[in-house]
């Protein structure tokens, strides 16, 4: 049998579907089952609206200057000094680098040490838990509806894979070659002042309220509206696709989002098209500009200790 011949049907009229493409030959393991979503999901996102797609990247990069005013907050409460400016680049060219290896990198900018730069950030981490415990329970009342149908098999299943995003966070901490015991020690040494610490708090509210309009912005963008506690569960959503294994989150992040836009009775090419529009900002946009940062900024040294996986001696001594 030759090959088949591409028939495309389109509706024009006003409010009419997608144009569907189908083939002749009737076999149902054509390339039809794979293309057709896709082609689907790009007429979809092609209808989405510039001023909401506009208005979300504008958050995100909005969020870069509020990140790193806050990690700005901490280096100089341990002794170092860096402008909000270069701070926001450090912070930009981190997120490139995490996103182009597997390597962990911090933000190394100004005239702080590596150590100040390293124990900042895991302050920078610290800070954020209470929004985020905020954000956990909008999602669980967001999800309710959802679960209430469930049964006992399926409500084991969510906790074992949320019990098992727990051990794989957990396991990020013991990967980064000082541990647990280790960072309780430098933190209790290079502790910073309630003030700061609540600042930064306030910053990481301010982010994840970020990430909420984000979210609300790319869904509105496809003429999808959702809840203020159901765009809270595609936020922890995409949290918890980060912590599993792979390149910045390639893949489970997506999934995630997709999953949830469905299980919120959103069509596959309508969440499909949000998470295209979400993901081209967080790490599209991210990505290419950070790389654009560490280019201009010093690249070679940075890019080396990706590679090398080793921090400098500063942060190695004891």
């Amino acid at each position: 049998m030759g090959r088949p011949t591409p028939i495309i049907f389109a509706q024009v009229s006003a409010g009419s579907t997608p144009p569907c493409l189908c083939y002749d030959d009737g076999d149902p393991s054509s390339l039809q089952s794979i293309w057709q979503p896709v082609a689907n999901s790009l007429h979809r996102l092609s209808t989405a609206e510039p001023r909401y797609v506009v208005a979300a990247l504008v958050l995100y990069i909005a969020s870069l200057f509020i990140v790193g005013a806050r990690w700005r907050g901490f280096v100089r409460a341990l002794g170092g000094n860096v402008s909000v400016p270069r701070a926001t680049l450090a912070t930009l060219g981190g997120i490139a680098a995490g996103n182009l290896t597997p390597g962990r990198v911090v933000r190394l900018s100004g005239t702080a040490t590596w150590r100040q730069a390293t124990v900042a950030a895991v302050w920078d981490r610290l800070s954020e838990l209470p929004p985020v415990l905020v954000l956990s329970l909008m999602a669980l009342i967001g999800i309710r509806h959802l679960t209430s149908g469930w049964r006992a098999p399926s409500i084991v299943v969510g906790v074992t894979v949320a019990l098992v995003l727990g051990g794989l966070a957990i396991g990020r901490v013991g990967r980064s070659g000082i541990g647990l015991t280790g960072w309780r020690e430098r933190l209790a040494s290079n502790r910073v002042p309630a003030r700061v610490f609540a600042m930064g708090v306030g910053y990481s509210s301010l982010l994840w309220f970020q990430d909420v309009l984000r979210l609300a912005c790319a869904t509105r963008a496809l003429g999808v509206i959702l809840s203020p506690t159901q765009i809270a569960t595609l936020s922890m959503l995409a949290m918890l696709g980060g912590l599993v294994p792979s390149l910045a989150g390639l893949g489970p992040v997506e999934g995630g989002l997709l999953a949830g836009l469905m299980a919120f009775g959103i069509d596959l090419q309508t969440a499909a098209a949000v998470t295209a529009i979400e993901r081209a900002i967080s790490y599209g946009f991210s990505t290419t500009a950070g790389a654009l940062v560490i280019a201009l900024m010093g690249g070679r040294s940075l890019w080396g200790v990706v590679r090398g996986g080793q921090p400098p001696a500063d942060m190695r001594e004891t």
